[in-house]
Protein backbone atom coordinates (compact mmCIF):
# COMPACT_ATOMS: atom_id res chain seq x y z
CA UNK A 1 0.00 0.00 0.00
CA UNK A 2 1.48 3.40 -0.91
CA UNK A 3 2.48 5.68 2.00
CA UNK A 4 -0.22 8.35 2.60
CA UNK A 5 0.11 8.68 6.38
CA UNK A 6 2.80 10.35 8.53
CA UNK A 7 3.94 9.86 12.08
CA UNK A 8 2.33 12.55 14.28
CA UNK A 9 5.50 12.92 16.36
CA UNK A 10 8.39 12.79 13.93
CA UNK A 11 6.35 13.63 10.78
CA UNK A 12 8.01 10.86 8.75
CA UNK A 13 5.99 8.84 6.22
CA UNK A 14 4.57 5.57 7.47
CA UNK A 15 4.13 2.22 5.89
CA UNK A 16 0.77 0.84 6.93
CA UNK A 17 0.75 -2.82 7.88
CA UNK A 18 -1.26 -5.08 5.63
CA UNK A 19 -3.40 -6.16 8.57
CA UNK A 20 -4.76 -2.62 8.87
CA UNK A 21 -5.55 -2.41 5.21
CA UNK A 22 -8.04 -5.29 5.31
CA UNK A 23 -9.88 -4.62 8.57
CA UNK A 24 -13.20 -6.26 9.02
CA UNK A 25 -16.18 -4.49 10.54
CA UNK A 26 -15.71 -6.29 13.84
CA UNK A 27 -12.03 -5.38 14.00
CA UNK A 28 -12.78 -1.73 13.28
CA UNK A 29 -15.41 -1.66 16.02
CA UNK A 30 -12.94 -3.17 18.47
CA UNK A 31 -10.39 -0.48 17.66
CA UNK A 32 -12.78 2.48 17.90
CA UNK A 33 -14.90 1.34 20.83
CA UNK A 34 -12.26 -0.33 22.91
CA UNK A 35 -11.33 0.75 26.48
CA UNK A 36 -9.05 3.78 26.64
CA UNK A 37 -5.70 2.69 27.75
CA UNK A 38 -4.39 6.15 28.36
CA UNK A 39 -7.00 8.83 29.11
CA UNK A 40 -6.95 12.54 28.53
CA UNK A 41 -5.01 14.59 30.95
CA UNK A 42 -2.72 11.71 31.82
CA UNK A 43 -0.07 12.35 29.24
CA UNK A 44 1.23 15.89 29.03
CA UNK A 45 4.53 17.27 27.92
CA UNK A 46 5.37 18.08 31.53
CA UNK A 47 4.57 14.48 32.50
CA UNK A 48 6.52 12.96 29.62
CA UNK A 49 9.65 14.75 30.72
CA UNK A 50 12.05 16.06 28.07
CA UNK A 51 11.44 15.93 24.33
CA UNK A 52 11.84 12.38 22.92
CA UNK A 53 15.25 11.42 21.57
CA UNK A 54 15.32 11.09 17.75
CA UNK A 55 18.39 9.67 15.96
CA UNK A 56 20.27 12.14 13.80
CA UNK A 57 19.61 10.35 10.50
CA UNK A 58 15.89 10.18 11.23
CA UNK A 59 15.87 13.87 12.27
CA UNK A 60 17.48 14.87 8.96
CA UNK A 61 15.02 12.71 7.10
CA UNK A 62 12.17 14.42 9.01
CA UNK A 63 13.39 17.90 8.06
CA UNK A 64 13.74 16.96 4.39
CA UNK A 65 10.32 15.41 4.38
CA UNK A 66 8.80 18.53 5.96
CA UNK A 67 10.32 20.75 3.26
CA UNK A 68 9.53 18.55 0.24
CA UNK A 69 6.26 17.01 1.31
CA UNK A 70 3.29 18.14 -0.77
CA UNK A 71 0.87 15.66 0.66
CA UNK A 72 -2.11 16.72 2.67
CA UNK A 73 -1.32 17.17 6.39
CA UNK A 74 -3.03 14.87 8.74
CA UNK A 75 -5.82 16.54 10.66
CA UNK A 76 -5.07 17.22 14.28
CA UNK A 77 -6.99 15.37 16.86
CA UNK A 78 -7.95 18.69 18.47
CA UNK A 79 -10.24 19.46 15.54
CA UNK A 80 -12.39 16.57 16.55
CA UNK A 81 -14.50 16.17 19.60
CA UNK A 82 -15.40 13.04 21.46
CA UNK A 83 -18.92 13.48 20.17
CA UNK A 84 -17.57 12.28 16.79
CA UNK A 85 -16.64 8.92 18.25
CA UNK A 86 -19.53 7.39 16.44
CA UNK A 87 -18.55 7.11 12.77
CA UNK A 88 -20.47 5.26 10.18
CA UNK A 89 -17.91 2.94 8.65
CA UNK A 90 -18.33 1.42 5.24
CA UNK A 91 -20.25 -1.76 5.34
CA UNK A 92 -17.69 -4.48 5.13
CA UNK A 93 -20.44 -6.96 4.33
CA UNK A 94 -21.42 -4.77 1.42
CA UNK A 95 -17.78 -4.72 0.35
CA UNK A 96 -17.69 -8.55 0.49
CA UNK A 97 -20.79 -8.60 -1.65
CA UNK A 98 -19.16 -6.11 -4.03
CA UNK A 99 -16.07 -8.30 -4.26
CA UNK A 100 -18.26 -11.31 -4.89
CA UNK A 101 -20.03 -9.41 -7.62
CA UNK A 102 -16.60 -8.43 -9.02
CA UNK A 103 -16.50 -4.70 -9.16
CA UNK A 104 -13.84 -3.37 -11.41
CA UNK A 105 -13.19 -0.04 -9.71
CA UNK A 106 -10.16 -0.97 -7.49
CA UNK A 107 -9.06 2.59 -7.08
CA UNK A 108 -12.38 3.51 -5.46
CA UNK A 109 -12.03 0.65 -2.98
CA UNK A 110 -8.49 1.75 -2.08
CA UNK A 111 -9.68 5.31 -1.40
CA UNK A 112 -12.44 4.01 0.84
CA UNK A 113 -9.96 1.96 2.86
CA UNK A 114 -7.68 4.95 3.28
CA UNK A 115 -10.57 7.12 4.46
CA UNK A 116 -11.60 4.39 6.87
CA UNK A 117 -8.10 4.27 8.35
CA UNK A 118 -8.03 8.07 8.65
CA UNK A 119 -11.34 8.01 10.50
CA UNK A 120 -10.09 5.27 12.80
CA UNK A 121 -6.91 7.25 13.58
CA UNK A 122 -8.95 10.39 14.27
CA UNK A 123 -11.27 8.55 16.65
CA UNK A 124 -8.33 7.02 18.48
CA UNK A 125 -6.61 10.42 18.73
CA UNK A 126 -9.74 12.04 20.14
CA UNK A 127 -9.96 9.41 22.87
CA UNK A 128 -6.29 9.51 23.92
CA UNK A 129 -3.53 11.98 24.63
CA UNK A 130 -1.56 10.55 21.69
CA UNK A 131 -2.06 11.65 18.14
CA UNK A 132 -2.25 8.64 15.79
CA UNK A 133 -0.66 7.24 13.73
CA UNK A 134 2.87 6.93 15.13
CA UNK A 135 5.89 5.07 13.89
CA UNK A 136 7.46 2.14 15.68
CA UNK A 137 10.33 4.14 17.15
CA UNK A 138 8.03 6.87 18.44
CA UNK A 139 5.73 4.20 19.81
CA UNK A 140 8.65 2.67 21.70
CA UNK A 141 9.58 6.10 23.06
CA UNK A 142 6.01 6.65 24.18
CA UNK A 143 5.99 3.26 25.85
CA UNK A 144 9.16 4.10 27.73
CA UNK A 145 7.73 7.43 28.83
CA UNK A 146 4.52 5.79 29.94
CA UNK A 147 6.46 3.21 31.89
CA UNK A 148 8.48 5.96 33.59
CA UNK A 149 5.32 7.88 34.39
CA UNK A 150 3.74 4.71 35.70
CA UNK A 151 6.70 4.12 37.99
CA UNK A 152 6.51 7.71 39.30
CA UNK A 153 2.78 7.38 39.84
CA UNK A 154 3.29 4.11 41.71
CA UNK A 155 5.84 5.73 43.97
CA UNK A 156 3.56 8.72 44.53
CA UNK A 157 0.70 6.34 45.31
CA UNK A 158 2.85 4.53 47.87
CA UNK A 159 3.75 7.86 49.49
CA UNK A 160 0.06 8.80 49.73
CA UNK A 161 -0.76 5.40 51.19
CA UNK A 162 1.95 5.80 53.83
CA UNK A 163 0.76 9.33 54.67
CA UNK A 164 -2.83 8.09 54.97
CA UNK A 165 -1.71 5.31 57.28
CA UNK A 166 0.15 7.83 59.43
CA UNK A 167 -2.94 10.00 59.65
CA UNK A 168 -5.06 7.02 60.61
CA UNK A 169 -2.53 5.93 63.24
CA UNK A 170 -2.43 9.32 65.01
CA UNK A 171 -3.67 9.49 68.57
CA UNK A 172 -7.27 10.46 69.48
CA UNK A 173 -6.42 13.83 71.18
CA UNK A 174 -5.66 15.22 67.77
CA UNK A 175 -9.11 14.10 66.62
CA UNK A 176 -10.65 15.58 69.74
CA UNK A 177 -8.72 18.76 69.17
CA UNK A 178 -9.97 18.81 65.60
CA UNK A 179 -13.50 18.32 66.89
CA UNK A 180 -12.97 21.14 69.35
CA UNK A 181 -11.70 23.29 66.51
CA UNK A 182 -14.79 22.40 64.51
CA UNK A 183 -16.99 23.26 67.49
CA UNK A 184 -15.08 26.50 67.95
CA UNK A 185 -15.58 27.27 64.28
CA UNK A 186 -19.30 26.56 64.63
CA UNK A 187 -19.44 28.75 67.72
CA UNK A 188 -17.58 31.53 65.95
CA UNK A 189 -19.91 31.21 62.96
CA UNK A 190 -22.88 31.42 65.29
CA UNK A 191 -21.31 34.40 67.03
CA UNK A 192 -20.58 35.93 63.64
CA UNK A 193 -24.24 35.50 62.69
CA UNK A 194 -25.33 37.08 65.97
CA UNK A 195 -22.90 39.93 65.47
CA UNK A 196 -24.13 40.40 61.90
CA UNK A 197 -27.70 40.48 63.16
CA UNK A 198 -26.67 42.97 65.81
CA UNK A 199 -24.83 44.98 63.17
CA UNK A 200 -27.95 45.03 61.00
CA UNK A 201 -29.98 46.13 64.02
CA UNK A 202 -27.44 48.83 64.82
CA UNK A 203 -27.40 49.99 61.20
CA UNK A 204 -31.18 50.17 61.28
CA UNK A 205 -31.00 52.07 64.55
CA UNK A 206 -28.31 54.31 63.05
CA UNK A 207 -30.58 55.02 60.10
CA UNK A 208 -33.40 55.94 62.47
CA UNK A 209 -31.02 58.08 64.52
CA UNK A 210 -29.80 59.78 61.33
CA UNK A 211 -33.40 60.61 60.45
CA UNK A 212 -33.98 61.84 63.98
CA UNK A 213 -30.77 63.88 63.85
CA UNK A 214 -31.92 65.37 60.55
CA UNK A 215 -35.24 66.32 62.12
CA UNK A 216 -33.46 67.76 65.15
CA UNK A 217 -31.06 69.62 62.86
CA UNK A 218 -34.03 71.09 61.00
CA UNK A 219 -35.49 72.18 64.32
CA UNK A 220 -32.09 73.62 65.33
CA UNK A 221 -31.85 75.50 62.02
CA UNK A 222 -35.35 76.86 62.53
CA UNK A 223 -34.53 77.87 66.11
CA UNK A 224 -31.24 79.38 64.96
CA UNK A 225 -33.10 81.46 62.39
CA UNK A 226 -35.62 82.52 65.02
CA UNK A 227 -32.75 83.28 67.40
CA UNK A 228 -31.08 85.44 64.76
CA UNK A 229 -34.34 87.28 64.15
CA UNK A 230 -34.79 87.65 67.91
CA UNK A 231 -31.29 89.04 68.36
CA UNK A 232 -31.85 91.31 65.38
CA UNK A 233 -35.02 92.67 66.97
CA UNK A 234 -33.26 92.77 70.33
CA UNK A 235 -30.37 94.77 68.85
CA UNK A 236 -32.84 97.09 67.17
CA UNK A 237 -34.68 97.59 70.44
CA UNK A 238 -31.37 98.00 72.25
CA UNK A 239 -30.40 100.73 69.79
CA UNK A 240 -33.78 102.36 70.31
CA UNK A 241 -33.36 102.12 74.09
CA UNK A 242 -29.85 103.55 73.88
CA UNK A 243 -31.11 106.35 71.66
CA UNK A 244 -33.93 106.96 74.13
CA UNK A 245 -31.52 106.88 77.07
CA UNK A 246 -29.19 109.23 75.24
CA UNK A 247 -32.07 111.57 74.54
CA UNK A 248 -33.24 111.16 78.13
CA UNK A 249 -29.76 111.98 79.43
CA UNK A 250 -29.64 114.99 77.15
CA UNK A 251 -33.02 116.18 78.37
CA UNK A 252 -32.04 115.40 81.95
CA UNK A 253 -28.82 117.36 81.54
CA UNK A 254 -30.77 120.23 80.03
CA UNK A 255 -33.30 119.94 82.84
CA UNK A 256 -30.58 119.96 85.50
CA UNK A 257 -28.90 122.88 83.75
CA UNK A 258 -32.20 124.72 83.62
CA UNK A 259 -32.81 123.88 87.29
CA UNK A 260 -29.38 125.22 88.11
CA UNK A 261 -30.11 128.31 86.10
CA UNK A 262 -33.49 128.61 87.79
CA UNK A 263 -31.93 128.25 91.22
CA UNK A 264 -29.32 130.77 90.28
CA UNK A 265 -32.01 133.10 89.00
CA UNK A 266 -34.07 132.49 92.11
CA UNK A 267 -31.09 133.33 94.22
CA UNK A 268 -30.33 136.29 92.06
CA UNK A 269 -31.45 139.57 93.67
CA UNK A 270 -32.91 141.49 90.82
CA UNK A 271 -33.06 144.56 93.00
CA UNK A 272 -29.34 144.37 93.62
CA UNK A 273 -28.76 144.11 89.87
CA UNK A 274 -31.18 146.93 89.19
CA UNK A 275 -29.95 149.14 91.99
CA UNK A 276 -26.24 148.55 92.41
CA UNK A 277 -25.26 150.70 95.41
CA UNK A 278 -21.56 151.03 96.12
CA UNK A 279 -18.95 153.70 96.78
CA UNK A 280 -16.20 155.38 94.86
CA UNK A 281 -13.77 156.98 97.28
CA UNK A 282 -15.66 159.66 99.22
CA UNK A 283 -18.71 159.29 97.00
CA UNK A 284 -21.61 156.97 97.36
CA UNK A 285 -22.70 155.55 93.99
CA UNK A 286 -25.87 153.97 92.65
CA UNK A 287 -25.56 152.14 89.33
CA UNK A 288 -22.18 153.82 88.89
CA UNK A 289 -23.55 157.35 89.35
CA UNK A 290 -21.89 159.48 92.04
CA UNK A 291 -24.11 161.27 94.51
CA UNK A 292 -22.35 164.30 95.98
CA UNK A 293 -19.53 166.63 95.16
CA UNK A 294 -16.40 167.89 96.88
CA UNK A 295 -14.13 170.81 96.20
CA UNK A 296 -11.33 168.62 94.99
CA UNK A 297 -13.58 166.63 92.66
CA UNK A 298 -16.51 168.39 91.18
CA UNK A 299 -19.34 166.09 90.00
CA UNK A 300 -21.62 167.40 87.25
CA UNK A 301 -25.19 168.04 88.27
CA UNK A 302 -26.40 165.82 85.44
CA UNK A 303 -24.76 162.84 87.18
CA UNK A 304 -26.04 163.92 90.61
CA UNK A 305 -29.58 164.36 89.27
CA UNK A 306 -29.46 160.92 87.62
CA UNK A 307 -28.24 159.34 90.88
CA UNK A 308 -31.09 161.06 92.78
CA UNK A 309 -33.57 159.76 90.18
CA UNK A 310 -32.34 156.15 90.76
CA UNK A 311 -32.63 156.66 94.53
CA UNK A 312 -36.25 157.89 94.20
CA UNK A 313 -37.06 154.86 91.99
CA UNK A 314 -35.48 152.55 94.58
CA UNK A 315 -37.57 153.95 97.41
CA UNK A 316 -40.74 153.70 95.30
CA UNK A 317 -39.95 150.05 94.50
CA UNK A 318 -39.22 149.08 98.12
CA UNK A 319 -42.36 150.81 99.43
CA UNK A 320 -44.38 148.98 96.81
CA UNK A 321 -42.76 145.63 97.75
CA UNK A 322 -43.46 146.30 101.45
CA UNK A 323 -46.98 147.43 100.53
CA UNK A 324 -46.23 150.58 102.46
CA UNK A 325 -48.33 153.70 102.01
CA UNK A 326 -46.11 156.67 102.73
CA UNK A 327 -47.44 159.26 105.15
CA UNK A 328 -47.61 162.73 103.56
CA UNK A 329 -45.47 161.86 100.57
CA UNK A 330 -45.79 160.36 97.13
CA UNK A 331 -42.80 159.46 95.02
CA UNK A 332 -42.71 160.36 91.34
CA UNK A 333 -39.63 158.66 89.81
CA UNK A 334 -38.93 160.46 86.55
CA UNK A 335 -35.24 159.90 85.98
CA UNK A 336 -33.07 163.01 86.28
CA UNK A 337 -36.16 165.13 86.96
CA UNK A 338 -37.81 163.03 89.66
CA UNK A 339 -40.22 164.66 92.07
CA UNK A 340 -41.78 164.11 95.48
CA UNK A 341 -45.31 165.20 96.17
CA UNK A 342 -45.72 166.47 99.74
CA UNK A 343 -49.22 166.49 101.20
CA UNK A 344 -50.01 168.97 103.99
CA UNK A 345 -53.23 170.04 105.72
CA UNK A 346 -54.69 173.20 104.24
CA UNK A 347 -56.22 175.32 106.96
CA UNK A 348 -58.24 177.26 104.42
CA UNK A 349 -59.68 174.09 102.90
CA UNK A 350 -59.51 171.18 105.36
CA UNK A 351 -61.25 168.75 102.95
CA UNK A 352 -58.52 169.02 100.40
CA UNK A 353 -54.82 168.60 101.34
CA UNK A 354 -52.23 171.02 100.17
CA UNK A 355 -49.83 169.48 97.59
CA UNK A 356 -46.29 170.76 97.29
CA UNK A 357 -44.04 169.54 94.46
CA UNK A 358 -40.49 168.96 95.64
CA UNK A 359 -37.97 168.71 92.82
CA UNK A 360 -35.28 166.13 93.54
CA UNK A 361 -32.79 167.70 91.16
CA UNK A 362 -30.93 170.97 90.62
CA UNK A 363 -29.26 172.75 87.77
CA UNK A 364 -27.76 175.84 89.45
CA UNK A 365 -24.28 176.69 90.55
CA UNK A 366 -23.21 175.92 94.05
CA UNK A 367 -22.76 179.59 94.91
CA UNK A 368 -26.27 180.49 93.86
CA UNK A 369 -27.74 177.49 95.67
CA UNK A 370 -26.09 178.43 98.88
CA UNK A 371 -27.80 181.86 98.82
CA UNK A 372 -31.11 180.33 99.81
CA UNK A 373 -31.35 178.56 103.15
CA UNK A 374 -34.48 176.64 102.30
CA UNK A 375 -33.97 175.80 98.68
CA UNK A 376 -36.11 173.27 96.80
CA UNK A 377 -33.33 170.68 96.72
CA UNK A 378 -32.84 170.86 100.49
CA UNK A 379 -36.58 170.35 101.03
CA UNK A 380 -36.56 167.42 98.58
CA UNK A 381 -33.54 165.85 100.31
CA UNK A 382 -35.21 166.23 103.74
CA UNK A 383 -38.41 164.67 102.33
CA UNK A 384 -36.37 161.82 100.85
CA UNK A 385 -34.68 161.27 104.23
CA UNK A 386 -38.13 161.21 105.88
CA UNK A 387 -39.35 158.60 103.39
CA UNK A 388 -36.33 156.38 104.15
CA UNK A 389 -37.12 156.75 107.85
CA UNK A 390 -40.76 155.59 107.28
CA UNK A 391 -39.55 152.54 105.37
CA UNK A 392 -37.03 151.74 108.14
CA UNK A 393 -39.84 152.00 110.70
CA UNK A 394 -41.94 149.54 108.65
CA UNK A 395 -39.06 147.07 108.51
CA UNK A 396 -38.56 147.44 112.26
CA UNK A 397 -42.17 146.39 112.73
CA UNK A 398 -41.52 143.28 110.62
CA UNK A 399 -38.27 142.40 112.35
CA UNK A 400 -37.24 144.08 115.55
CA UNK A 401 -33.65 142.99 115.05
CA UNK A 402 -33.20 145.25 112.06
CA UNK A 403 -31.05 148.29 112.70
CA UNK A 404 -29.81 150.60 109.95
CA UNK A 405 -26.13 151.56 109.98
CA UNK A 406 -26.82 155.29 110.27
CA UNK A 407 -29.47 156.93 112.43
CA UNK A 408 -31.72 159.49 110.78
CA UNK A 409 -33.37 162.43 112.48
CA UNK A 410 -35.04 165.32 110.68
CA UNK A 411 -32.37 166.70 108.34
CA UNK A 412 -29.45 164.75 109.74
CA UNK A 413 -28.13 161.27 109.08
CA UNK A 414 -25.18 160.04 111.04
CA UNK A 415 -24.59 163.57 112.45
CA UNK A 416 -24.23 164.91 108.90
CA UNK A 417 -26.69 167.41 107.46
CA UNK A 418 -28.48 166.47 104.28
CA UNK A 419 -28.98 170.18 103.43
CA UNK A 420 -26.94 171.80 100.74
CA UNK A 421 -26.62 175.40 102.05
CA UNK A 422 -24.03 178.03 102.67
CA UNK A 423 -23.43 176.73 106.16
CA UNK A 424 -22.75 173.13 105.03
CA UNK A 425 -19.52 172.12 103.36
CA UNK A 426 -19.63 170.09 100.24
CA UNK A 427 -17.74 167.29 101.96
CA UNK A 428 -20.39 167.04 104.74
CA UNK A 429 -23.26 166.98 102.27
CA UNK A 430 -21.43 164.40 100.16
CA UNK A 431 -20.92 162.26 103.30
CA UNK A 432 -24.61 162.56 104.22
CA UNK A 433 -25.54 161.39 100.70
CA UNK A 434 -23.17 158.44 101.07
CA UNK A 435 -24.79 157.52 104.43
CA UNK A 436 -28.24 157.78 102.82
CA UNK A 437 -27.24 155.39 100.04
CA UNK A 438 -25.81 152.97 102.62
CA UNK A 439 -29.09 152.86 104.57
CA UNK A 440 -30.97 152.45 101.28
CA UNK A 441 -28.76 149.44 100.40
CA UNK A 442 -29.58 147.78 103.74
CA UNK A 443 -33.29 148.36 103.21
CA UNK A 444 -33.03 146.93 99.67
CA UNK A 445 -31.14 143.83 100.84
CA UNK A 446 -33.63 143.01 103.59
CA UNK A 447 -36.75 143.64 101.53
CA UNK A 448 -35.52 141.59 98.55
CA UNK A 449 -34.33 138.62 100.67
CA UNK A 450 -37.03 138.36 103.36
CA UNK A 451 -40.19 139.93 101.97
CA UNK A 452 -41.97 137.83 99.32
CA UNK A 453 -43.06 139.61 96.21
CA UNK A 454 -46.73 140.05 95.54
Amino acid sequence: MPSTHHCQRCKLPLSIDVSLANLSKVQANLLTSGRNGYGKGQLKNTDLGNEPFIPEERLNLLQNASKNSSTQATLSRKLYDTTDSFVILPQFEQQDEDEDEGLDDDNKALSNRLNTLSNIFDILSSKNEIDYPVCKDCAQILLNQMKSQYDRSSKERDVYIQFLQKLQNKQSPVVEKSQESIDEIDRLKKQEKELLDELMSLEHEKSELDDEIKDVQDVIDSLTLKEQMFFKDENKKELEVRSFLKERDTIKAEYEFNLTQLDRLRKTNVYNDTFNISHDGPFGTINGLRLGSIDSCRVPWQEINAALGHLVLLMATVSSRLNLKLQGYRLKPMGSTSRIEKYERDLSNPSKPKVTILEVYSSGEYQIERLFTHSKLDNAMIALLEIVSQIATKLKELDSNIDLPYKMSKDKIGDASIRLSSKTANEEWTGACKFLLTNAKWILAYSSAHIPSR
